[in-house]
C-alpha cells in the first residue's frame, strides 16, 4: 500500500489471446540449426552442443599403497590418451588386484606426479535443444539459442513440480469442481496433456504413470503427494495450490475450449530470485499482435480479482467497491478490504485486500 492509498496485489495472467515470448537457450555455446523467419514445431531440434563431462580422479598412489612421489612409476597412461572402462590406468605386479582400471570413459586428462593422481575428462555427451513452442524464429542469439515468438493462450498456475513437456491437450473432467477419476484416464490418454477440475489422489496419479501422459493440469492436491509429485515422470500443475480446491472457473473454461489442441507447459517453479511461474501456453492461429499488459497494475473498480485464501479460496470476480476505511471482517478485526462481486448465492463480498490477486 502506497501513500496514496493505491494497493499493488500480486497478479496471475490467464490471457485468451497474447503475443508469447520464449527465449532457448544452450547451456554452453554450440550450434544454432534454424534461421529467422522458420516456423517451428514443438519437438523440432533448434540448436546443440557438446555438454562437457566431469572429471573423474584416480588416486593411484592410495589405491596402490604406495608412496604418492613414486606412484608414477606404476601408471601405463600418458596425457591425452583415450581410455575406456576397460582401460589399465596403472598396475603393480602380476595379479588383478594390482591392476586399476579406468572408471569411465574419457580420456587422460593430467596426471599429477607429485600426488599420485589420474584425472580423466569424461567424454563430452551431444545435447539437443528443443523448441519446447511452436512458432516462429523470431531472433537468432548466435552460437548460444533462438527467441521464439507466437501467438496463443497463455495461463499461469499456482504450483508446478518437473520440467517442459508438450502434447495435445485432453480434458477429462466435465466441471471445474470435479475431482479427477481413476477411469477418466485410460488408452486415449496416452502422450496427452491430462486437464482435470478439482483435484486427484495417489491412485489417478499412479494411472497418469501407467498410462505414460505428457502431463496433469488441476486445480489442486493433497499436501501428502508432494514427494510423488516431485518424481513423477511428467510435469504437474495446479492452477490454485495444495488442498482440495476447484480450479478457477476461467482457467477451465479455457482449457476445455482448448481441448484437441498442443499446449507447451512448464512446471518449473521459483518463488524467490529469479521468480518463476509454472505455465501453459497454447498456440492458436491469429492475425492479432496484442501484446501482454505490463506488471504492476493497482487495485481498482471492475478490475478482475481471485481470492487467495479463505472461505472464498479459488472465487474470482471484479472490484465492486473499494472502501476508503477499514471494514471489520467475520474475525472481528478490522482491515483493508474490496467488494468483489463472486456471483452466485455469494454475490458481493468484502475480501481483504492481502486474501486477493489481480486475475486477467
Amino acid at each position: 500500500m502506497s501513500e496514496a492509498g493505491v494497493y499493488y496485489p500480486p497478479e496471475t495472467r490467464v490471457l485468451p489471446l497474447t503475443v508469447i515470448r520464449r527465449e532457448r537457450m544452450l547451456p554452453m555455446p554450440g550450434k544454432v540449426l534454424v534461421n529467422p523467419g522458420d516456423k517451428l514445431q514443438s519437438a523440432q531440434v533448434v540448436a546443440q552442443t557438446e555438454v562437457s563431462g566431469e572429471v573423474s580422479v584416480v588416486n593411484v598412489a592410495h589405491l596402490l599403497r604406495v608412496a604418492s612421489a613414486r606412484a608414477h612409476k606404476y601408471i601405463k597412461v600418458k596425457e591425452g590418451d583415450d581410455v575406456t572402462m576397460n582401460t589399465v590406468i596403472a598396475s603393480k605386479g602380476l595379479t588383478s588386484s594390482g591392476r586399476l582400471k579406468s572408471p569411465v570413459n574419457g580420456f587422460v586428462y593430467r596426471i599429477d606426479k607429485s600426488t599420485g593422481r589420474v584425472l580423466i575428462k569424461v567424454v563430452g555427451q551431444p545435447f539437443e535443444l528443443t523448441a519446447y513452442l511452436a512458432g516462429t524464429v523470431a531472433n537468432v542469439i548466435a552460437g548460444r539459442g533462438v527467441l521464439i515468438e507466437t501467438t496463443g493462450a497463455l495461463i499461469q498456475a499456482a504450483l508446478g513440480f518437473g520440467g517442459e513437456s508438450f502434447g495435445v491437450l485432453q480434458v477429462v473432467s466435465k466441471r471445474a469442481t470435479d475431482a479427477v477419476k481413476v477411469r477418466s484416464i485410460d488408452v486415449t490418454m496416452h502422450g496427452a496433456i491430462v486437464v482435470g477440475g478439482a483435484w486427484f489422489d495417489e491412485a489417478v496419479l499412479q494411472q497418469a504413470i501407467q498410462m505414460q501422459v505428457r502431463g496433469l493440469i488441476v486445480g489442486s492436491m493433497e499436501g501428502s503427494l508432494l514427494r510423488a509429485a516431485r518424481h513423477a515422470p511428467f510435469p504437474i500443475l495446479l492452477t490454485e495450490g495444495l488442498g482440495h480446491i476447484a480450479m478457477a472457473a476461467p482457467i477451465f473454461k479455457l482449457l476445455k475450449s482448448n481441448a484437441g489442441r498442443e499446449a507447451s507447459i512448464n512446471g518449473v517453479t521459483h518463488a524467490r530470485w529469479g521468480i518463476q511461474r509454472p505455465e501453459i501456453l497454447i498456440p492458436l492461429p491469429s492475425e492479432s499482435k496484442s501484446e501482454p499488459p505490463a506488471f504492476g497494475t493497482p487495485l481498482a473498480l471492475g478490475v478482475r480479482v481471485r481470492v487467495l485464501r479463505g472461505s472464498w479460496q479459488g472465487r474470482v470476480g471484479p472490484v465492486t467497491t473499494l472502501p476508503d476505511l477499514p471494514q471489520q471482517i467475520i474475525s472481528g478485526a478490522r482491515v483493508r478490504c474490496a467488494e468483489v462481486d463472486l456471483g452466485g448465492d455469494d454475490g458481493r463480498t468484502l475480501i481483504p485486500l492481502a486474501n486477493l490477486e489481480i486475475f486477467r
